[in-house]
C-alpha cells in the first residue's frame, strides 16, 4: 500500500474519505461485529428457550394422550430418563417387579414404553404369528452394528432362518461327544476344588464359587464351541480380561436400548474407519471381546480354508447349515457373551438357593445318596440319569423360576392397528418390555412364589404342574424367540449341584452378606464366599 501523507485523502469507489475520519469507521464496524455476536447469543438462547419449551410441552401433550390410561412412575411419562436411570441401578430386576405389583399388570415405564408381568399377553405377544415385532431395543445389543445376530436380527424371516441355521448346534444335535465334552469340564472343576479349595478341620479356605462357576460356564461353551476350552479354569483367571470388559460395558450399553437415536449415532460413527477403531470392538484388540472376535476369526478362517475337514462341533454345525464367514463370526461371538453369563447366573442362584434352605440341601443330598447306593448314578452324573431325580429337577425348576437369568426388556413393538387386551387400548407402535422376574411371582405358583419351595413342583395335580410350567416356561421365551441354547444350559444345570454334593459339604461363609449381585440386563455375581469340607460319610452300595 503507497505512503499516504495525513492531510492527503482516500479514494474509495466515488466516496472521499479522510484518515481522520477511519478510527471512527473502526468504531463503527467493531459496534456492528458486537451487535452480531450479541444478536447470535440471544437468537442462539432464543432457540435454546424455544426448543426447551417446545419439549415440555410435547411431553405434557404425551402425558396426557397417549398412554394416560396405563399408570406408572409419575414422571416416566414424561421422560426416558426414568427408565436409563432405572437400568443404570444395577437393581431393576426388583424395581420393575414393585412397579407392576403397585401399578398393575401393564404398567407405564416411559412416554411410549409398557410393562407387563402378565403371562397370557406375554405369550400373546410373543406367539408365532403374533403380529407384535421387535423393537428398535434389539438393535442395542449388535457386537457390529452392522451386523445383526440370532439375539438382535428383527426381521421376523431372517430371524426365523437363522435359528433354522443354528438350532441343531445349539441343541447338541450335530456336536460330536457333547455330553462326554461337558463330563470333562465339570469332571475338571470338582478336581480343582478338591485340590485348591477344600478347607481341613479348624480353617477355612474362602473359596469364591461365584468366579469359578463362571470360568467352567466360560470353558464349557468355548470346547462346544472350538473343540477346546479357553482356559478360565486352568489359569483361574478372566482369560483376556473377557468377562471384565462385559461387565464394563453392559451398563453402558444398556443406555443405548433406552435413548435409541444413539444407536443411530453409533451406527454412522462407525461408518468412519478411524472411529470405528476408537469405539468398535476389533478382531485386532488383544483383551476382551475383541480377542474373542479375533479367536472366532481365526478358528472360522481356517474352516473356509478350501478343502478343509469338517468339525463336528457348534461352528461346524453352523458353517454345515449355510452360515457365511461373517455371519460364524458373529454368531460365536454372541454365543460366548450371551450363553456363558446366563447358564453361570442360574447355576449360582440355584446353589445358593439350596445350600441356604436346610431341608432343601438336606433332601437332596439324600436323593444323591440314595440313587448312588443303588447303583442309578454314573461318574459324573449323566443326563439321563439326573432327569429320574425328581427332587433335582424340582430344585432346578425353582432355582430358574426365583432368579430368571435375563431381566433384559426385550421390547416388542405393538402393531401399527394397536391391540386390545381385557378392554384396553395399545396404540400402534407402543413398546412394550416383558419383565421377566415378575412373570414368574404369577398367583399361578400360589400364595407364596416368593419363596424358594421346589416341593411346589412334586405335588399330586396334574393339572397344576402344567399350568405352573406354562408360566416358567417364559423364562426361556416362547414362539419363535424361544432360547436355543436350552439343552447345553439344562445338562450344566442337571450335573453340577449332584457332583458338588455328592462329594462336599458347602456352607457361605457370611450368612447376612452371602454374595454381591448387580444387574444390567445379566446379572454379575461375586464375592459368593463359601466353605468347602469333604463329605465324611461314606454311601454303602445297596446290593
Amino acid at each position: 500500500m503507497p505512503f499516504v501523507h495525513p492531510n492527503e485523502t482516500l479514494l474509495l469507489s466515488n466516496d472521499t474519505i479522510t484518515l481522520q475520519q477511519v478510527p471512527s469507521i473502526q468504531s463503527t464496524f467493531t459496534e456492528i461485529i458486537q451487535g452480531l455476536y450479541s444478536h447470535l447469543a440471544q437468537t442462539c438462547a432464543a432457540i435454546i428457550a424455544l426448543t426447551i419449551f417446545a419439549s415440555t410441552i410435547h411431553a405434557v401433550v404425551v402425558r396426557f394422550t397417549h398412554l394416560s390410561q396405563y399408570p406408572g412412575p409419575w414422571w416416566a411419562a414424561y421422560t426416558r430418563v426414568w427408565l436409563s436411570k432405572t437400568i443404570a441401578s444395577g437393581n431393576s430386576a426388583e424395581i420393575f417387579v414393585d412397579v407392576n405389583k403397585k401399578y398393575g399388570p401393564i404398567a407405564r415405564i416411559g412416554p411410549n414404553n409398557l410393562l407387563t408381568d402378565d403371562p397370557e399377553l406375554t405369550r400373546r405377544i410373543l406367539a408365532a404369528r403374533s403380529h407384535y415385532t421387535r423393537g428398535p431395543w434389539f438393535d442395542s445389543i449388535k457386537i457390529d452394528p452392522h451386523i445383526p445376530n440370532i439375539v438382535s436380527e428383527r426381521h421376523p424371516g431372517k430371524h426365523n432362518h437363522l435359528r433354522y441355521q443354528m438350532s441343531a448346534g445349539y441343541a447338541g444335535k450335530d456336536i460330536t461327544g457333547l455330553e462326554p465334552a461337558i463330563n470333562e469340564r465339570i469332571t475338571d472343576f470338582m478336581d480343582r476344588i478338591d485340590r485348591h479349595w477344600v478347607s481341613e478341620p479348624g480353617q477355612t479356605k474362602v473359596f469364591d464359587i461365584a468366579k469359578r462357576i463362571q470360568f467352567l460356564a466360560v470353558d464349557v461353551i468355548t470346547q462346544l464351541c472350538f473343540g477346546k476350552p479357553l482356559g478360565f479354569m486352568e489359569t483361574d483367571s478372566d482369560v483376556y480380561s473377557f468377562l471384565q470388559t462385559i461387565e464394563t460395558q453392559l451398563p453402558i450399553v444398556q443406555h443405548f436400548s433406552v435413548f435409541l437415536e444413539l444407536n443411530d449415532i453409533l451406527l454412522r460413527f462407525m461408518d468412519v474407519p478411524w472411529l470405528k477403531k476408537l469405539i468398535g470392538p476389533s478382531a485386532n484388540d488383544k483383551t476382551g471381546i475383541g480377542m474373542i472376535m479375533g479367536i472366532s476369526r481365526k478358528v472360522v478362517d481356517e474352516r473356509f480354508v478350501p478343502g478343509a475337514v469338517a468339525k463336528n462341533d457348534m461352528l461346524g454345525s453352523f458353517i454345515k447349515h449355510g452360515l457365511t464367514a461373517t455371519e460364524a463370526e458373529t454368531e460365536i461371538s454372541i454365543s460366548l457373551v450371551a450363553g456363558s453369563d446366563t447358564t453361570a447366573t442360574s447355576m449360582r442362584a440355584t446353589l445358593l438357593s439350596i445350600i441356604s434352605n436346610p431341608p432343601v440341601y438336606t433332601r437332596l443330598q439324600h436323593e444323591i445318596d440314595t440313587a448312588i447306593a443303588h447303583n442309578a448314578l454314573s461318574t459324573p452324573i449323566l443326563q439321563d440319569e439326573a432327569l429320574q431325580l425328581p427332587y433335582l429337577q424340582a430344585c432346578i425348576k425353582e432355582g430358574l423360576r426365583r432368579f430368571p437369568p435375563i431381566t433384559q426388556l426385550r421390547e416388542r413393538m405393538a402393531p401399527p392397528e394397536g391391540d386390545t387386551y381385557k378392554g384396553q387400548h395399545i396404540p400402534g407402535g407402543t413398546f412394550i418390555g416383558l419383565n421377566a422376574w415378575g412373570l414368574q411371582l404369577s398367583s399361578v405358583f400360589g400364595d407364596d412364589p416368593e419363596v424358594f419351595r421346589p416341593e411346589r413342583w412334586l405335588i399330586d395335580d396334574g393339572d397344576r404342574v402344567r399350568e405352573m410350567m406354562k408360566v416358567q416356561e417364559l423364562i426361556f421365551g416362547y414362539g419363535t424367540t424361544r432360547c436355543l441354547g436350552i439343552p447345553i444350559a439344562m445338562m450344566n444345570l442337571n450335573k453340577i449341584f449332584v457332583e458338588l454334593l455328592r462329594r462336599f459339604d458347602i456352607s457361605v461363609v457370611n450368612a447376612t452378606k452371602p454374595w454381591t449381585s448387580v444387574c444390567y440386563g445379566i446379572f454379575f455375581q461375586k464375592n459368593f464366599n463359601v466353605r468347602i469340607t469333604r463329605r465324611a460319610q461314606k454311601v454303602e452300595t445297596v446290593r
